[in-house]
């Protein structure tokens, strides 16, 4: 019988001291690590404050929502001691999440994670492992997340390394207007969703990390993104893959930009210069009558 998934918050606790604990080279190439957990129906209640903070879903439990739950699964598989890396200054750097049958609310889930590590990640210095969480009802998959981290992505760039990217073409594409993004959203977000990491929280935790000012949780971005497809084109959303391009800090004015032909989007700043996330998405099929 599988554990029951850990809550997040005493998870984050536990991860503090891997910060010390972890800092040594790799001697020998790490194992792609494999666990199975219990996570009983989400709550109802819970899930209206999810559409509350994101308002214009019209999924009953959004596709973004799953991913509370895969964190979690990924923070309490990287506390298993065969991780080899600090868990704090991990940074999320592409997400895949896709609905692949219906889902019974009223039913919990079995998950099945597993981190695949990247060959030769113990010479690498740009390490990206691969999270892979499975939702299942019963024998059937029902939602699958694939997050890829990159270790100690937090670090500032080295001097002479930073590359300007061209401004994105936006051709195509339809403007639904700016993002207002205030100092205390990260704050807003991590009460909603559990996650407390400190590079989202407050400058003084922030610096330790690299950034100068909170930057907001990526999936906050793309949880506003699936609200914004949902609300202009009245259909569930069912996949969303997406790449952070650069972190958003707080505060901050952004627009969202989305191509319905293509199933493309984009969050931009205010001068549509750089982009922040870039993705796919995939809407629900009509139900034929």
């Amino acid at each position: 019988m599988a554990e029951q998934l850990p809550a997040l918050p005493g998870m984050l606790i536990r991860a503090v001291p891997t910060m010390v604990s972890r800092k040594k080279v790799l001697q020998e190439e790490p194992q792609d690590l494999q666990f199975s957990f219990q996570l009983e129906a989400f709550e109802r209640s819970h899930i209206e404050k999810y559409h509350a903070m994101f308002p214009g879903m019209v999924s009953s439990i959004p596709l973004t929502y799953f991913y509370l739950a895969a964190q979690r699964a990924h923070l309490a598989a990287m506390l298993d001691p065969n991780f080899p890396w600090p868990i704090l200054g991990m940074v999320h750097v592409a997400n895949r999440m896709e609905q692949r049958a219906e889902i019974r609310e009223e039913q919990g889930f079995r998950l099945n994670v597993t981190i695949e590590m990247p060959e030769r990640a113990a010479t690498k210095k740009r390490v990206r492992p691969l999270y892979r969480v499975e939702f299942f009802q019963g024998d059937e998959l029902v939602v699958e997340c694939l997050s890829t981290y990159q270790v100690g992505g937090g670090e500032p760039p080295a001097r002479g390394r930073r590359r300007e990217m061209p401004a994105p073409d936006l051709d195509g594409y339809t403007d639904t207007g700016l993002w207002q993004l205030n100092s205390e959203l990260g704050r807003h977000y991590a009460t909603l969703s559990g996650d407390f990491n400190p590079i989202h929280l407050h400058p003084w935790l922030s610096r330790w990390f690299g950034f100068a000012r909170p930057i907001i949780h990526g999936m906050y971005s793309v949880a506003r993104a699936q609200a914004k497809l949902e609300q202009e084109l009245q259909r569930p959303v069912t996949m969303m893959d997406v790449v952070f391009r650069r972190p958003l800090i707080l505060p901050a004015e952004a627009h969202f930009y989305y191509a319905d032909t293509a199933t493309k989007f984009i969050v931009t700043d205010a001068k549509a210069s750089k982009a922040f996330l870039d993705g796919t998405f995939a809407l629900k099929e009509h139900v034929k009558q």
